[in-house]
């Protein structure tokens, strides 16, 4: 009898109990955020489609931050994530329920009822815009002037604040400039590519993971550090691009080389909260006691405080160079979150993102302190969500303005719900711990001594 068999008790969850039946709470969920949703579309689509790329980014970032997770733990080879590397391979799978739920966000984009891309979505590329130039006074201005006219007429509120002549040439001249790359077919394309690759990564280790729980092979331990490497570098630039094309694109004039990096760093934080919450939940419910301990809840604390320093100095990194600038155009991104009281969210992310978790964790007993651990998780998954707000939806409306709406929280419930209720029905019928991971028996007796 394998040690798998031996402790299948406790490593697996009962038919009925909390758990059991976490799924279907989520579910619920999502179905008051169905309905919420179904009416804040029906009266504004366009401000329903910015509050469901709010809500996706939340799930699409944690089920990436799971997949981080599970990819530099074998690429580490450490022993310290093993007892929690179940629950990162669940919510890494939960990949596919965004993919699924991706398909309304695509549909509505393609379609023109969400509005969100719709600045470049729609212009005519680099070659054609240059064709017509001569027809429109043989100029650059003339051509931005009668693209704008045409959307005039079709009464499209793209959300940029009034600007000079001279601005409006520049910003229709660099949007020509990108047409080779952000156009309707090349977006589609490559949002299809990114998903792809995450699901093919997330599939493969989910299956080695789950298949060596019933054959106990160890060599599917060594073909998942291998294939780590590769996977580590493919989901990297997946997560890069797909950060331009669907958030750093909602001001398609602006640009930052490090955005990606500030999405991964998001990601990271928001999946230390996830995993410490899920698993000092499971233990309270008596659940995966003898692998999941205090040491490690301890060891994501330390981690995910890490990640909270990351986040910041990422953040304050890119706002440093563009304020250092100086140039206009750098620093048009800053000023929509700065205004129409967006001011009040930048402070909260400042203080709340890194101010107080950086205060509240930093000692080493509050980290062990479980209840204290389980308050912060919660307060950073928050962060989390304001944080993902704060990216896309300062870009709605012809000026930027704090406007929280029903859509919002319809969206979120809509597809976080479905998104857990995914995460949760898969966590039902695995083992919530690796169990026969060479590893185990040395991350199970892990003990700090500092």
């Amino acid at each position: 009898m394998t040690t798998a068999q031996q402790h299948n008790d406790d490593y697996r969850l009962p038919a009925t109990g909390y758990w059991a039946n976490a799924w279907k709470l989520s579910g619920l969920l999502g179905i008051i955020g169905l309905i919420g949703s179904g009416i804040t579309f029906a009266t504004d689509p366009a401000r329903y489609g910015y509050a469901y790329l709010f809500a996706w980014s939340v799930a699409l970032t944690i089920a990436l931050g799971g997949m981080f997770l599970v990819l530099v733990i074998h690429v580490t080879q450490g022993h310290w994530g093993i007892t929690t590397r179940r629950l990162a391979e669940v919510i890494m799978l939960g990949i596919i329920a965004v993919a699924v739920l991706a398909v309304p966000l695509f549909s509505g984009i393609a379609s023109g009822k969400f509005t969100m891309y719709d600045e470049w979505m729609h212009l005519p590329s680099h070659a054609e815009g240059a064709a017509h130039e001569h027809a429109a006074e043989g100029s650059t201005l003339g051509a931005s002037v009668a693209h704008a006219q045409k959307l005039g007429e079709a009464d499209i509120d793209y959300g940029h604040p009034e600007e000079s002549p001279q601005a409006e040439q520049k910003h229709h001249e660099t949007l020509q400039f990108k047409s080779g790359y952000l156009n309707q077919t090349g977006w589609l394309v490559r949002s299809v590519i990114y998903l792809a690759i995450w699901i093919l990564i997330a599939i493969a280790f989910f299956r080695w993971s789950t298949r060596q729980d019933e054959t106990g092979d160890p060599s599917l331990t060594v073909r998942m550090r291998s294939w780590s490497y590769i996977s580590m570098i493919a989901f990297s630039l997946a997560l890069t691009w797909a950060a331009f094309d669907w958030l750093m694109a909602l001001e398609p004039a602006w640009f930052s080389t490090i955005f990606g990096v500030i999405v991964f760093a998001a990601s990271a934080v928001a999946i230390f909260a996830v995993i410490t919450l899920i698993g000092l939940s499971l233990v309270e419910h008596g659940h995966a006691t003898k692998a999941i301990t205090i040491e490690h809840f301890h060891d994501h604390a330390k981690l995910m405080f890490g990640f909270i320093c990351f986040w910041t100095y990422v953040q304050f990194a890119q706002w440093l160079l563009i304020w250092y600038a100086g140039i206009p155009e750098e620093s048009t991104w800053y000023q929509h979150r700065w205004t129409g009281g967006w001011q009040i969210v930048s402070y909260a992310l400042i203080f709340g993102h890194f101010v107080l978790p950086f205060i509240l964790l930093m000692s080493r007993n509050q980290k062990r302190q479980l209840g204290w651990l389980k308050a912060m998780c919660i307060f950073v998954l928050v962060m989390h969500v304001i944080d993902m707000y704060w990216f896309v939806l300062p870009t709605y409306g012809s000026t930027p303005r704090l406007a929280p709406n029903l859509a919002d929280v319809s969206a979120l419930l809509l597809v976080g719900g479905l998104f857990f209720s995914f995460v949760f029905y898969v966590l039902k019928r695995v083992n919530l711990v690796a169990v026969e991971d060479p590893r185990l028996a040395r991350s199970i007796h892990l003990h700090q001594s500092y």
